[in-house]
């Protein structure tokens, strides 16, 4: 799987830290297990946690406060036999062929066993309509102060403009779709703070499928998503 889009490297920090709500957790999680990049990081991270952590309680963290850090990591982790832990098995929930070959085989285990168990592939899972083009499934047994949920794009359909009012991170599961950052596709996560304004295309002629996990409701910059905003919990 050609991965081009990474999680930040504060989060991925925060994620070996334990500082990440469930529902973001959930998230990196997941796409850990197709991602050695963000593995071989976060294990990284993790063997320099002590180090880290003396640094970072010592001085407050500035904007060279992460520089300051990376390069300690990759002074340090040169000397380093960093063991990576086996990734949690799949449970086999399909995600079905793709016409574009971007999609991820399964959903990894971390994502597959919050599902209903007898959603065997994508196709099972209980959708409910969100808008045209638009389908969404919440996961609600992630306790957090934010939302996990799984959303479907139809062709060509695009999500209303919006900003955010904390962190979203966004999961690629099956297709792709296109913003004013670039292409993301099966893999891929696109790491958003609140500076961040997007809308989202599905530029394939197949559905995009995608993981979506947020610390604060979305910002929407149009009347109409924002009046229905509070009936569908976004």
């Amino acid at each position: 799987m050609n991965i081009k889009h990474h999680p930040t490297d504060q989060t991925l920090m925060a994620y070996a830290s334990g500082s990440l709500s469930q529902a973001m957790e959930l998230l990196i999680a997941t796409h850990m297990t197709v991602c050695p990049h963000c593995r071989n990081k976060v294990a990284g991270f993790e063997a320099m946690g002590g180090a880290v952590l003396e640094t970072t309680n010592s001085m407050a963290m500035e904007n060279h406060s992460l520089d300051h850090v990376m390069a300690m990591l990759e002074r340090d982790s040169a000397n380093e036999n960093i063991v990576i832990e086996d990734v949690a098995p799949m449970r086999q929930v399909a995600v079905g062929e793709s016409i574009t070959g971007s999609a991820m085989a399964a959903l990894p285990r971390p994502l597959a066993d919050l599902l209903p168990d007898d959603v065997m592939s994508l196709d099972d899972i209980p959708w409910k309509s969100l808008a045209p083009g638009v389908k969404h499934f919440q996961l609600k047994s992630i306790e957090s102060k934010g939302t996990v949920r799984l959303m479907k794009i139809a062709p060509g359909v695009s999500i209303p403009d919006h900003g955010h009012h904390g962190h979203e991170m966004t999961l690629l599961i099956k297709g792709s779709y296109i913003d004013e950052i670039g292409r993301f596709r099966a893999g891929d996560v696109a790491d958003l703070d609140d500076d961040i304004d997007h809308q989202p295309i599905a530029d394939t002629a197949e559905e995009c499928i995608c993981l979506i996990a947020t610390d604060a409701p979305m910002k929407f910059n149009r009347l109409l998503p924002k009046l229905l905003q509070p009936f569908f919990g976004i």
